[in-house]
């Protein structure tokens, strides 16, 4: 379970928390405040359930100053509450549907010696290209909800979420993985590689590099290499010309 859903869980079980203890002191209150009105706890029960629901009191209305407060506290107690709930158990449904609908993965990846790719730019995009045609196993972390919908219609195993978050680096199995290949700038791609490093110390992080003066930080975070994209594509394309080879 990601830290969103777990979140929503909390704030369901808050708001039906509140909404019990809001019915229980509404029944209590309005029995010792309106006895008149409300001879039993059924009938208190009752009527604090019309008030909550904004129903209608019927043949029942508070007649005491007391009781008149205690209702217009259960009312804006309960009845935000009864919103928050319905709202929360809304949000839970919608979430469930989204995930069923995209194919999203919601539990950890049950992969082995695989490669985790950060990022699904243009160099990642590449680095998915070249592994599809190689047959190996991947996945790829990716932030953009766009991308990660791309993806999931590709077919391409992807977590969505922050890679430099701890939990989605376990969702994507990075304590059974191989190689992890950090395809964002610089400056995420230290915390990537520190946090990556801290999770499976074994594992061997290669990390795009676009301003070399930053490769004495990679490497002190925790990669192994680090890769000047545009320096290895000019290499290349001189070598094309046969001027850049060593003789």
């Amino acid at each position: 379970m990601d830290k969103e859903t777990q979140d929503i869980w909390v704030r369901l079980k808050l708001s039906v928390a509140v909404l019990i203890l809001v019915v229980i002191a509404g029944t209590f209150g309005f029995r010792f405040f309106e006895k008149g009105n409300v001879p039993t706890l059924l009938d208190s029960f009752f009527f604090t359930l019309v008030t909550i629901t904004t129903i209608g009191y019927g043949n029942i209305t508070p007649q005491t100053l007391s009781g008149k407060i205690l209702d217009i506290i259960v009312i804006l107690l309960g009845v935000g509450t009864v919103l928050a709930t319905f709202q929360t158990i809304f949000e839970v449904i919608v979430r469930k549907r989204i995930k069923e609908v995209l194919k999203l993965p919601a539990e950890t990846m049950e992969k082995k010696n695989h490669f985790i790719v950060c990022g699904y730019g243009k160099v990642g995009r590449a680095l998915v290209k070249r592994l599809l045609q190689e047959g190996a196993q991947f996945v790829v972390i990716e932030n953009d909800p766009a991308k990660v919908k791309e993806m999931v219609q590709s077919d391409i195993s992807v977590v969505e979420g922050d890679a430099r978050q701890d939990e989605v680096l376990e969702r994507a199995g990075i304590k059974k993985a191989r190689y992890l290949l950090a395809s964002l700038d610089d400056s995420y791609n230290v915390f990537i590689a520190l946090t990556a490093k801290m999770l499976n110390p074994d594992l061997k992080v290669i990390c795009k590099i676009e301003d070399m003066t930053n490769e004495a930080k990679l490497k002190k975070a925790g990669a192994d290499e680090v890769v000047l994209c545009h320096d290895m594509g000019a290499q290349m394309m001189l070598e094309r010309t046969g001027e850049g080879k060593n003789d």
